[in-house]
């Protein structure tokens, strides 16, 4: 279901397209014939409960995994027939958060991001590049701690960093936000815009928290049981009726000014039997 009109092909070749990926892990299917589309200077958000196929969708894209069917185009080139060097000099990708302990610190983290370009050893070019992102991302101060010794905020900037360091056109992100409080989920999405707009990359995303889509999102495309359910604009994507269909619980649709917020309904659960 699509609640905007189909793009022209040459609207479709300035960006990224996904068209009609399909993905199994064995019988299971997790993707049937998903499309979706982001242009440069855009934030894409990927919505919908756990299971629903995000990460997966996301990890077609950027071709750690391989599509049973369908395609990925960027600019009008298939992406799956270039190499894994090819591929990561468009491609900028920031995993999971997930906790790990890393005795990398900041700055060799970031400097990480360079190794599409590199030759036996870090170049000049190389060291300027990562520092100009430090400095960028307010890290400079930060660039030789461990990793393991910053806050969540600070992780997700060092890691944002090194796909930067690749210096891709599309920034593809899974639950960047996950385990932050509040002012640093604020943060870290108020920096995927800025860098979208000013470095005019495509901003794929995978989000959990509707009210942050509806906040920065200029697109959002809504999964639920491996197929889209909506995408367009996030405001007409999240309805208290698709949000219901997704993920099983009632909501409402707020407006404070000019903002709108979904408020789920306390016991209005779907689909559960106790």
């Amino acid at each position: 279901m699509k609640n905007e009109a189909s793009p022209g092909r040459a609207a479709l070749a300035e960006g990224l397209e996904a068209e009609d990926i399909s993905f199994s892990y064995g019988k299971r299917r997790i993707l049937e014939h998903v499309s979706f589309r982001c242009l440069p200077g855009e934030v894409c958000v990927l919505l919908g409960a756990n299971g629903a196929g995000k990460s997966t969708l996301l990890k077609c894209v950027n071709g750690l995994l391989s599509p049973a069917g369908g395609r990925v185009r960027w600019r009008g080139r298939e992406t799956s027939r270039l190499s894994m060097k090819q591929r990561a000099k468009i491609y900028g990708y920031v995993p999971q958060e997930t906790g790990r302990r890393s005795e990398l610190g900041v700055m060799e983290t970031v400097l990480s991001g360079r190794l599409p370009y590199m030759g036996i050893k870090a170049s000049a070019e190389d060291l300027e590049k990562t520092e100009a992102i430090l400095a960028g991302l307010g890290l400079k101060p930060l660039a030789f701690s461990r990793l393991e010794d910053l806050s969540g905020g600070e992780r997700q900037r060092v890691l944002i960093g090194r796909a930067l360091a690749q210096e891709p056109e599309v920034l593809l992100l899974d639950e960047p936000t996950s385990s932050l409080d509040l002012r640093y989920q604020y943060e870290v999405m108020e920096l995927l815009r800025k860098l979208a707009r000013e470095k005019c990359l495509a901003v794929v995303t995978v989000l959990h928290d509707l009210n942050l889509a509806l906040e920065f999102a200029d697109r959002a495309v809504l999964l639920s049981g491996g197929r889209i359910l909506a995408q367009g604009a996030p405001a007409d994507v999240l309805t208290p009726e698709r949000i219901e269909a997704a993920y099983g619980i009632g909501a409402e649709i707020g407006r404070f000014g000019e903002r709108r917020v979904v408020l789920p309904k306390v016991g209005k659960i779907t689909g559960w039997r106790l």
